[in-house]
C-alpha cells in the first residue's frame, strides 16, 4: 500500500505500533507516526490533521474492538472519509471470528455519519503460503472438498484502496459504498493444486483433511487456536458448502484495476521458493 501510493505521488502518513517501524519509514522520506490498534488514545493522538483513514486492522481475537477504536478516534478528529478493508464472507452470526468482527465493525462505521467505502475481498492468495511446506512435498491440505471461493492477492487490494482514496468519484457519501472485490472465477482447492503443479513443474495433490485433523496441522505450522479454528470453519462453511456470499463472483476488480486481476499463478512466480523443497 505504502509504495502504491507513492508510485501516485499522493501525500500520505504510515501509522506504525512500534517506533523503529516509524524511523524506518522516516528514514526513506515517508511521513510516519506512531500508534497502536489495541491503544485508543494512541490512535486519537497520531490521526488529528487526516481527512481520510485507510484501515486495515491486523487479524485478532480483539479486531473489533481495535477496528471500532480506529473508527471513533476517525469522527473524533474529523476525518472525512474512512476506506475500509473488509471481507467478502462479513456476516454478524459468522462462527468465523474475523467475517463476524468485519461485519459487526462495518456496521459501527455506516452510523457515524461519517463518508465511507468499504473494500469486500474474497479469500487472499498470500494464505496459500501457511500451507508451503506441506506443497513442497507435493501435498496441498484442506477441508474444503470440491467447494470453490474467489481468490484475490493484497497487490491487487491495495491499488483499489489507492484509487478509491485518490479519486473522489469513486468513494462513497454518508450512505456509504461497497466493493466486492473476487479473482478472475472462484477456484477449489483440486483446482488450486492443479495450477500450484503447472506452475511448479510437479505434481501437486490434494488431499482431503476432516475437519479435527485440518485444525492440527494448522497449529502444527504455528497458527494460534483461535485463527485455526477460524480457518476450519471458514473451508467448511464459506469454501465448502457456499455459505455468505463464498462462491460471489464480480468484475468490480477487473474495472477498477483495468488489468487482469492477479491470481494464484502469479502468487507462484512472486513466491517461487517457498514453494520449493530446499535440499
Amino acid at each position: 500500500m505504502v509504495d502504491t501510493l507513492q508510485a501516485r505521488g499522493a501525500p500520505f502518513a504510515v501509522m506504525c505500533r512500534r517506533a523503529e517501524q516509524r524511523d524506518s519509514f522516516r528514514a526513506r522520506g515517508i511521513e510516519a507516526v506512531e500508534g497502536d490498534f489495541s491503544d485508543p488514545t494512541s490512535i486519537r493522538n497520531a490521526i488529528p490533521g487526516f481527512e481520510q483513514l485507510f484501515l486495515l486492522a491486523p487479524e485478532s481475537p480483539d479486531q473489533y474492538h481495535q477496528d471500532t477504536a480506529a473508527i471513533d478516534a476517525a469522527v473524533e478528529a474529523g476525518v472525512r472519509h474512512v476506506v475500509k478493508v473488509s471481507t467478502l464472507d462479513a456476516n454478524p452470526t459468522s462462527a468465523i471470528p474475523w467475517a463476524r468482527d468485519h461485519a459487526r465493525a462495518d456496521a459501527h462505521l455506516a452510523a457515524t455519519g461519517l463518508r465511507w467505502t468499504r473494500l469486500a475481498p474474497g479469500a487472499f492468495t498470500k494464505n496459500l503460503l501457511e500451507l508451503a511446506p506441506a506443497i513442497q512435498f507435493g501435498v496441498l491440505p484442506g477441508t474444503s472438498g470440491n467447494g470453490a471461493t474467489s481468490w484475490v492477492d493484497v497487490q491487487d487490494i491495495a491499488e483499489v484502496a489507492a484509487r478509491v482514496l485518490c479519486e473522489p468519484e469513486l468513494q462513497g457519501d454518508q450512505v456509504g459504498r461497497s466493493y466486492i472485490l473476487t479473482g478472475t472465477h472462484p477456484l477449489s482447492f483440486p483446482e488450486i493444486a492443479t495450477i500450484l503443479g503447472d506452475e511448479l513443474g510437479r505434481k501437486i495433490r490434494y488431499v482431503h483433511l476432516p475437519g479435527p485433523v485440518m485444525y492440527a496441522s494448522l497449529r502444527l505450522s504455528g497458527l494460534p487456536h483461535w485463527q485455526a479454528r477460524g480457518l476450519v470453519r471458514q473451508f467448511v462453511d464459506v469454501v465448502r458448502r457456499g455459505a455468505d456470499q463464498g462462491r460471489v463472483h464480480t468484475f468490480e476488480l477487473d474495472e477498477l484495476l483495468g488489468h487482469r486481476p492477479r491470481g494464484i499463478a502469479d502468487l507462484v512466480h512472486s513466491h517461487r521458493a517457498d514453494f520449493t523443497r530446499h535440499r
